[in-house]
């Protein structure tokens, strides 16, 4: 019996060459099929087992945790707004993007049925017949050429929440369990809403949303029919076709999805053709955060930690909690911010090669040290922050200027010591004779040509004079500046020796917000807050900034306000700030230059804004050039008020009750036709003197000081 004996050697394990290759396939081919056959009944019982074994309750399934998922919270990326509802910036450790079920393309869903499920809408959790299918995939070897694989989409969903990716029959098992009685407990649409969002897709996305940005920088509902197949087909495996990592794998992908789509009659031959001959061009997602704003953004994320149990809600943090966080920014005021500190760049790129030159030692070359600025716009009526630049570059420094350094104010530091002088019965007019002042080893420098004259309080004001706002120090005393200082908003430590009186004392942009903001508002100090609430994405509040008379005091009366004000417009319109004298009408402000003019100032307001200008080193190196908080920081803060005044009616400050003026002569302080306009309390009016040199006679006896006790 010739005939046999190669089915005999077969069955024996040997190669016989007398068999031809038409009958050894034949053979193996009847191998497959047998062991199909088998894997297929095997899998068949075991799987109505599984039914069998799941109606009598003998699986372990959490049904609590399943029912949840028809409310389940999705981690989500917070979201930063400007005022009027634009986005700003986003918060999130993970790349989160939600998005429901109503909101996917079309495209998307039927890209992704043809590969991963395509009788999703049928089955009731198992695909009896996608089974049957894979295992004849495997048996032809052709591992990619059927949509659609054992696994439904309800099974990967089960086996991400519940389970892990052991292979083993029990695990299978139990993923069958699942995944019946998910479909039994929550809709189809939910189904797929939780597995698109809640899958990884490489590139530190998850879910489609996500992926949308990450890969396309475009929200999902705007991607054309190529980019949706790309991302359906990342779902078998996103980091094998990361297209930022394997672009020609991820394109080959892509084609195997429209051709999927095609056998399934979702799309015709002709448009199966233009959508695999569709580009994908892949652009690097720019964050928010990155694009403007972006110390702001920094500063509301600083905030969070401080509106009390907001941020542990649910023990989760807030960067994934899927807030809504509406701020006060103005983004137009911030754009505005943004170019007035950089229009300066080239001055201040120059001052950068000449300051700080330090030898060092390691290297044997010199170093040179940036000249950096920074910006924060406020409304003194509200305490909103509309705008907030920390820095000339966040690429280069995400320190934020603004919010965090101290520094030292120099001569803005000033109103406050002529605050308390007023309030203790000083005035504009009263006469001071400049002379070199030594206070405790202390020698404040002033300008030569201001020594050995006569000079009105008002006059050594808007001149910045050092000499006579330390005498004024000396005879107020320390403590009580301090106090005052306190009063206005100056949160940061001020130290108990003269040099305060002059600015020593570092503090931040914030303390001389709320000062500045205190006079602008006519003596109110109001808390300044970036945030105006925050709710779920829903739409449910969380939080909301409270009540403007629980965020607000009144700090100093109306009128010595207006005084201080006045004394400040005048800055502007003959003094350290004239270069910007035309704003004086509606604007009132004050210069400041440290020692060395390592920090430079001009701190401005209108009855609407107040904004703080610095411009200086983070070494705090001396600047070596002939520079001044009116020569550095005013020209930023005169083009930032120009701009707004597009947008923002500028206001002439109101005249309180109680308040008069009189003209008079800067110089000596009397009555004088064509002298300079001063305000005055209406029960403080200067009288008319015989002469300038009486007055003084009569100030240094004393006059002045008992001034100080009325």
């Amino acid at each position: 019996m010739p005939t046999l004996q190669p089915f005999k050697s077969f069955l024996a394990g040997e190669a016989h060459s007398t068999a031809t290759p038409q009958r050894r396939h034949g053979t193996k081919f009847l191998l497959k099929i047998f062991l199909g056959i088998s894997l297929a009944a095997t899998l068949a019982l075991g799987i109505g087992l599984c039914v069998w074994w799941q109606s009598l309750g003998l699986f372990n399934l959490d049904k609590a945790k399943i029912a949840s998922l028809a409310n389940f919270k999705y981690q989500d990326n917070s979201i930063v707004y400007d005022r009027n509802g634009t986005k700003i910036g986003e918060f999130f450790d993970e790349y989160h993007l939600f998005t429901r079920y109503e909101d996917l393309p079309n495209d998307f869903i039927n890209a992704l049925i043809a590969t991963e499920d395509r009788h999703f809408f049928a089955h009731s959790g198992v695909d009896f017949g996608g089974i049957l299918r894979a295992i004849s995939t495997k048996l032809k070897l052709h591992s990619s050429s059927q949509g659609g694989g054992a696994s439904t989409i309800t099974q990967q969903l089960a086996r991400s929440v519940f389970l892990t990716n052991e292979k083993s029959l029990s695990r299978k098992m139990t993923e069958i369990a699942y995944s019946l009685e998910l479909e039994r407990t929550i809709s189809k649409k939910k189904i797929m809403e939780l597995y698109v969002n809640t899958m990884f897709l490489g590139n530190g996305a998850y879910g489609v949303g996500a992926a949308s940005k990450r890969y396309f920088g475009k929200n999902i509902e705007d991607l054309s029919p190529a980019q949706s197949a790309m991302i359906a087909g990342l779902f078998q495996s996103p980091s094998r076709y990361n297209p930022k990592k394997f672009p020609e794998r991820a394109k080959k992908r892509q084609r195997q999805v429209i051709a999927a789509m095609l056998r399934n009659r979702m799309i015709t031959k002709k448009v199966a053709r233009e959508i695999a001959a569709a580009p994908l061009e892949y652009r690097e997602y720019n964050f928010l955060n990155s694009q403007s704003a972006s110390w702001f953004v920094d500063y509301v994320r600083e905030t969070l930690p401080k509106l009390g149990d907001l941020t542990t809600q649910d023990g989760k943090h807030a960067n994934n909690n899927g807030y809504r966080i509406y701020t006060t920014l103005d983004s137009g005021l911030q754009t505005l911010a943004e170019k007035s500190v950089h229009s300066n760049d080239s001055k201040l790129n120059e001052l950068s090669l000449k300051t700080g030159l330090v030898p060092d030692s390691v290297i044997g070359s010199l170093k040179h040290s940036r000249v950096e600025a920074s910006m924060l716009v406020t409304d003194p009526n509200t305490g909103d922050v509309l705008a907030m630049v920390g820095g000339r570059d966040y690429k280069k420094s995400q320190f934020n200027r603004a919010a965090s350094a101290l520094r030292s104010p120099g001569s803005a530091f000033k109103p406050i010591v002529y605050t308390e002088a007023l309030l203790r019965g000083s005035k504009w007019s009263d006469l001071l004779y400049v002379s070199p002042i030594n206070i405790a080893n202390y020698r404040p420098k002033s300008e030569e040509s201001d020594y050995l004259t006569e000079t009105t309080l008002l006059r050594a004001f808007y001149r910045s004079m050092n000499a006579p706002a330390l005498d004024l120090a000396q005879k107020i005393g320390i403590p009580a500046i301090i106090h005052r200082a306190k009063s206005l908003g100056v949160r940061s430590p001020i130290k108990d020796e003269f040099g305060s009186a002059l600015g020593s004392s570092d503090i931040s942009m914030m303390d001389l917000s709320r000062m500045y903001g205190t006079f602008a508002s006519g003596g109110l100090l109001t808390e300044i807050d970036p945030i105006l609430k925050i709710t779920s994405a829903d739409g449910k509040i969380l939080w909301e900034r409270p009540s403007l008379p629980a965020r607000q005091k009144r700090v100093l009366n109306p009128q010595i306000s207006y005084l201080m004000t006045q004394g400040m417009r005048a800055v502007l319109s003959q003094g350290t700030g004239a270069a910007s004298k035309d704003l004086a009408e509606f604007s009132a402000g004050k210069t400041g230059t440290s020692n060395n003019s390592s920090d430079n100032w001009f701190c401005g307001y209108t009855r609407d804004l107040v904004s703080i200008v610095w411009v200086g080193t983070d070494e705090h190196t001396p600047i070596h050039a002939n520079v001044s908080g009116g020569a550095l920081a005013l020209p930023i803060w005169d083009q930032f008020m120009r701009g707004s005044r597009l947008t923002r009616h500028q206001r002439a400050f109101p005249r309180p009750l109680g308040i008069a003026e009189a003209e008079i002569n800067p110089r000596y302080g009397n009555i004088s036709d064509g002298g300079m306009k001063m305000s005055f309390l209406e029960k403080n009016m200067p009288v008319e003197s015989n002469s300038p040199l009486e007055e003084l006679e009569n100030r240094s006896s004393g006059g002045f000081r008992h001034a100080f006790h009325n």
